[in-house]
């Protein structure tokens, strides 16, 4: 039987990357204690203030084994990769199990890691055992099916999340082996490879999720480079947010990202098992925090995204859940 420590089921990318998190986080509780986001209290100034209001899991008789990622359409309608289960589940708003997505078409699911959905609530699959991405209408019937995902003579991809741009016109695929980012011109269906292997503004180390914020700027998380690339509209590279590191601002393993309706960034780190927030420009506002001014503590964060209420959804690998999550108002000025 697999456990929540068992990787031998998990997507390749999964499974490899959870392994160095385990090991980094045995060296981080002996090691950096101390630290900021590891023990010593948070600035106020830096305490975004939030709070889960609710947990969604699937019934226990079908438990998810290790989520990645998690989209939600106009209708409220939640939608979460259970890969290591070669499927995907769909949740009503009120968090009831509505349907498991296990065949497309000809197609059986293996190992789907990324989703989202797009503005005519069209999901999009990113399938790492298939090598490929599946686009289903609002109603689950297919509207494309891209199988296996090859683009160039560098091999099928690996693909390990997926974006589209508000209007539609553009889609972004992580090809995590193959340390690149591929970009889909929508109406004509041309492909862009973005990226090689490295360390320097415009390679990646395994990059590993993404997506779009404000502007059509493109973010991509990198879980062995410990930072977040950016990318303008025009395929350009436009920099980089955080380093390794335990600090506010730095990352140990970051993994899913989002972006709220004001553009702000929203990065989650397995190891530290924190989420920490940015501005557009990579400027840290802080992380996201309970009324005792600590950080909110997730089970190995992963994918997130928004809601239309501004909730945030975050996937819970090791817990086999995916927390929501409410941002607090601010806090009203006084007057002296």
């Amino acid at each position: 039987m697999a456990t929540a420590m068992d990787t031998r089921r998990m997507p390749g990318a999964i499974g490899k990357s959870l392994a160095r998190s385990i090991a980094a986080a045995i060296v981080l509780l002996c090691a950096v204690q101390s630290q900021s986001l590891a023990g010593e209290p948070i600035p106020p100034a830096k305490r975004i203030s939030a709070s889960v209001v609710t947990t969604i899991a699937a019934p226990e008789d079908q438990p998810m084994h290790m989520p990645t990622d998690v989209a939600v359409d106009s209708k409220a309608r939640i939608y979460v990769a259970d890969g290591a289960n070669n499927r995907i589940l769909r949740f009503s708003a009120d968090g009831k199990l509505e349907e498991q997505i296990s065949e497309i078409g000809e197609n059986r699911l293996d190992r789907p890691v990324g989703v989202t959905v797009d503005a005519k609530d069209q999901l999009w699959i990113a399938d790492t055992g298939n090598h490929a991405i599946f686009v289903l209408d609002s109603d689950g019937k297919l509207v494309t099916g891209i199988t296996p995902l090859q683009i160039d003579a560098t091999g099928p991809a690996d693909p390990t999340d997926i974006a589209v741009t508000a209007d539609g016109k553009r889609t972004y695929v992580v090809d995590n082996d193959h340390h690149r980012i591929l970009a889909r011109d929508n109406q004509t269906r041309r492909w862009t490879s973005l990226g090689t292997n490295g360390r320097a503004l415009g390679q990646f180390q395994w990059p590993f999720m993404l997506c779009v914020g404000a502007e059509n700027y493109v973010y991509v998380t990198e879980a062995i480079g410990a930072r977040v690339q950016q990318i303008s509209p025009s395929d350009r590279w436009a920099g980089e947010i955080g380093r390794w590191g335990v600090e506010l601002g730095e990352f140990y393993r970051p993994k899913g990202i989002a972006a709220d309706a004001k553009g702000r960034l929203y990065v989650s780190d397995s190891t530290m098992g924190v989420v920490q927030v940015f501005s557009a420009r990579g400027v840290n506002e802080g992380v996201l925090t309970g009324a005792d001014g600590q950080p909110l503590r997730f089970k190995h964060p992963m994918g997130m995204c928004f809601d239309r209420q501004g909730r945030l959804y975050v996937v819970e690998l090791t817990a086999g859940r995916v927390a929501v999550v409410a941002m607090a108002p601010p806090a009203a000025a006084t007057k002296e």
